[in-house]
């Protein structure tokens, strides 16, 4: 372990004994000033380049002690970038072998340097679910997805950054001198649930560079993105307030990625909400719209560009013949943001392509996108119990 690790871990030691808040602070202090920062050069994934203490309000009331943290990766581009994360730790002292570990990847709260949820209050929903699972004794680490917090913007829902952004966190963290499990679990809502599933695809192909995953949850999954945003953006469509703001941020992702492929089809309103949506957060954006539908941004609702289906499947495709460890997908028979249609068919595709896991797909009857993430907890914590040793 190199000189300045084992200073630190010694000074973490030393400061559990004071307390949890006290370690954290001591830890922040030592390695804000040593940890090299990153250069745009610079593409060794997953390389520590910053650490802070959170502000408490932005934490979980169950965490012992919340860590901010800046690391290496790539951008939609496959350039150097940095990301950001967030580590929650438990009370008391970790047991042997370190406090096992969950990956958080959240949904969409929008592409601008300002939602990054690492620095935002927690939801009522989310703390919630993770004050239970820190009094169980789980560590939590939430990467923010490359572009929210570190500059830039955030490609939306592009399978390469958030699978990037998730397994480099990985590979930070353990530059940090606090004790973890070697093993691993991904958890993930919504944009989160396609974000850990991407994350578990380029896992199946190189294992050797993160190793430790044993299970993955994935709850209001969108299965199948280029047929279901062509529905949403139809005329007379139905479902949650917040689609538009959905549509906003794919169409910044496409026009992002392929600059002029999005920009010539959007209607006036289109162009305006599309440019908002690279600064708001998803509450704003979706208020800014004045109850209009996604049909609203483009000129034509049945054809959204000349190359929409192609272009959506690129941008979020992910392996999908691989799973690399156990699976559960829930979702809640009453989502009308992610309608879950496909659901059971596509867990099913997922056990057939991979016989030497488990897949389980759960539905919550009457719960809508967000209610079944809540009421999944149950399940979530069984898995974990099953899957963390």
């Amino acid at each position: 372990m190199p000189i300045r690790r084992r200073f630190a871990a010694a000074v973490w030691q030393a400061a559990l004994a004071a307390g949890m808040l006290s370690a954290c602070a001591a830890l922040t202090a030592t390695l804000t000033v040593t940890a090299a920062p990153a250069t745009a050069d610079n593409n060794d994934l997953g390389r520590l380049s910053g650490i802070e203490l959170l502000n408490g309000a932005w934490s979980f009331d169950r965490a012992a002690g919340s860590l901010g943290f800046t690391y290496t990766t790539v951008d939609q581009r496959e350039s150097p970038a940095r990301a950001g994360a967030a580590l929650y730790l438990p009370s008391g002292l970790p047991p042997q072998g370190g406090w096992p570990l969950v990956v958080w990847a959240h949904g969409t709260t929008g592409i601008g340097n300002d939602c990054a949820p690492s620095h935002r209050p927690q939801s009522d929903r989310n703390r919630s679910y993770f004050n239970q699972i820190l009094d169980r004794g789980y560590a939590v680490l939430a990467p923010d997805y490359q572009g929210l917090g570190t500059g830039g913007n955030f490609s939306y829902y592009n399978a390469a950054v958030e699978g990037r952004s998730i397994l480099d966190s990985i590979t930070a963290v353990r530059g940090l001198p606090v004790p973890l499990s070697a093993h691993w679990v991904l958890i993930g809502q919504s944009e989160g649930a396609h974000a850990v599933m991407s994350a578990a695809a380029l896992y199946a192909r190189n294992p050797a560079a993160v190793r430790g995953l044993t299970g993955v949850i994935a709850t209001g999954l969108r299965t199948n993105p280029a047929k279901s945003l062509r529905e949403m953006f139809r005329r007379g469509t139905t479902g949650s307030e917040n689609q538009v703001g959905y549509a906003g941020y794919y169409l910044a992702a496409l026009e992002g990625l392929a600059p002029g492929t999005v920009t010539p089809y959007l209607s006036d309103f289109g162009r305006q909400y599309v440019e908002k949506a690279a600064t708001a957060c998803l509450s704003d954006l979706v208020a800014a719209a004045g109850g209009r539908r996604p049909e609203a941004l483009v000129a034509d609702p049945d054809n959204p560009t000349p190359t929409f289906e192609a272009d959506i499947r690129s941008l979020v495709s992910y392996q999908e013949d691989l799973v690399p460890a156990d699976l559960m997908i829930g979702y809640g028979t009453a989502d009308i943001d992610v309608p879950p249609a496909d659901t059971p068919a596509y867990g099913a595709a997922l056990q057939d392509h991979s016989p030497w896991v488990r897949v389980t797909v759960t539905a919550y009857p009457g719960k809508d996108h967000s209610g079944a993430f809540l009421a999944s907890l149950p399940d979530a914590l069984t898995f974990l119990q099953s899957h963390l040793p």
